[in-house]
């Protein structure tokens, strides 16, 4: 399929709120090896995937100078196929918008990374291909499988994740839909929970890969019944964050994100921009976190993150301007 370029322009509309320091992320991501080249975070909200949203993630990985690798395991356990060979055919099949992009030239490397072993999350020779990665992508499914296989015991990190966030120091990008874009921070949802059938849903929690330790991510949001009603309630839950992150103030500063389908949220820094059919969903705590401000980013606008004078999150938008 002929792909146009897609160039991304961004107008700063009345910021007038003081800035963040340059090289600190509100939502808690790694410092930039080069602040010039911040790497970036994309959080698919599930559903189907926009071509603006897949060229904008092959840009941020280099383009043809690319090497991608694509994590299916959410979706695809090898154990379920007779062998290798027929588990790879089925996740090219699957994929095969990402496994013909190194066949058409359109980015250097492609790979597919996969285990059903815990273990190889620290093995050097399985998580060597990451050490040269520019953009690893995590597909939906089961977020329990990407927390079972890659996630180490909170707070000790695997080898997996520790070279997940050098890519992103190095100026790479992380991205995922549903249950990949649910293992992406340090908090992620697991699966939900009800006191009975009437009850309204709550989330069990758990520790994802920790690529930011600030803020909590919900997708599917307003696709799925109840999705409101269980995000707000971990949001709000100040005593419970403070226990997952093991900080005793984590909670009044946590930001929330929900992302619909079929849309994604782009963060780079403190940068936040939103591309295909839906929109994001930020919520900002303040008031010691007592008070909580929804804001609404529909596909197409932007927006920035700054500290007040009080120290709260505040968000100035933007206007974001595609130029095909």
């Amino acid at each position: 399929m002929l792909r146009l370029p897609v160039m991304f322009a961004f107008i700063v509309v009345g910021l007038s709120v003081t800035s963040a320091v340059a090289d600190e992320s509100l939502v808690g991501m790694p410092p930039a090896d080069d602040p010039r080249r911040p790497g970036a975070i994309v959080l698919h909200g599930g559903g189907r995937i926009t071509n603006d949203v897949f060229d904008r993630f092959i840009e941020l990985a280099g383009g043809r100078n690319a090497s991608i690798v694509f994590v299916p395991s959410a979706g695809f356990r090898l154990g379920d196929y007779n062998s290798e060979a027929e588990f790879l055919a089925v996740v090219s099949r699957r994929y095969s918008s990402w496994s013909n992009l190194e066949r058409a030239g359109d980015v250097r490397r492609f790979r597919f990374l996969y285990t059903d072993n815990p273990d190889d999350a620290d093995n050097p020779e399985f998580v060597k291909p990451l050490e040269t990665a520019t953009g690893i992508w995590f597909s939906g499914g089961a977020q329990s499988r990407l927390n079972y296989r890659y996630v180490g015991e909170f707070p000790r990190k695997t080898k997996f994740q520790e070279l997940v966030r050098r890519l992103l120091e190095r100026g790479g990008v992380v991205g995922g839909t549903s249950a990949g874009t649910a293992v992406i921070p340090e908090i992620m949802t697991m699966w939900e929970e009800r006191d009975d059938s009437g009850a309204p849903p709550k989330i069990f929690a758990a520790h994802g890969l920790g690529l930011f330790d600030k803020a909590i991510v919900e997708q599917h949001f307003e696709a799925r019944g109840g999705r409101l009603e269980r995000f707000t309630g971990l949001l709000r839950d100040n005593a419970r964050l403070n226990s997952l992150a093991t900080q005793p103030n984590a909670g009044e500063r946590m930001i929330g994100i929900g992302v619909e389908e079929p849309s994604a949220l782009v963060i780079r820094g403190n940068h936040f921009s939103v591309l295909g059919n839906g929109s994001a969903h930020l919520f900002l705590k303040s008031n010691v976190g007592r008070t909580i401000t929804w804001h609404e980013l529909k596909a197409g606008e932007s927006a920035q993150l700054r500290r007040n004078a009080q120290q709260d999150v505040t968000l100035g938008r933007e206007e974001l301007i595609l130029l095909r």
